[in-house]
């Protein structure tokens, strides 16, 4: 896709915006992954990263919290890109417990 920038519009810095970044690397990413509890450092490999998660997380589905906080922080990215709407870690956190709540029931 050709775009003006490829930079991240959630950083100060304006970094590359890469897969890494959106999701584990951007301070708002690592603000959405700490409103549950889980921190890391940042600059390792996303693999060491999400290992680093599901040990943290300790939970058999480790693999669907890691997806759908993604899938959350992409979501709440897209609307603040598309639909002015500002991006909030507690949106966020609202939508991956909805996912969550939505995903369990019957």
């Amino acid at each position: 896709m050709i775009l003006d920038s490829y930079t991240c519009e959630l950083c100060i810095l304006q970094i590359r915006e890469t897969v890494a970044h959106l999701f584990l690397r951007c301070n708002f990413a690592r603000a959405c992954w700490s409103s549950i509890g889980v921190s890391f450092v940042a600059t390792r490999e996303p693999l060491l990263i999400f290992k680093h998660i599901r040990k943290k997380l300790n939970v058999p589905f480790f693999m669907e919290v890691i997806f759908l906080m993604t899938w959350s922080i992409w979501s709440i990215r897209n609307d603040w890109t598309f639909n002015n709407i500002p991006p909030l870690v507690q949106a966020v956190r609202r939508k991956l417990f909805s996912e969550i709540a939505y995903c369990l029931s019957p």
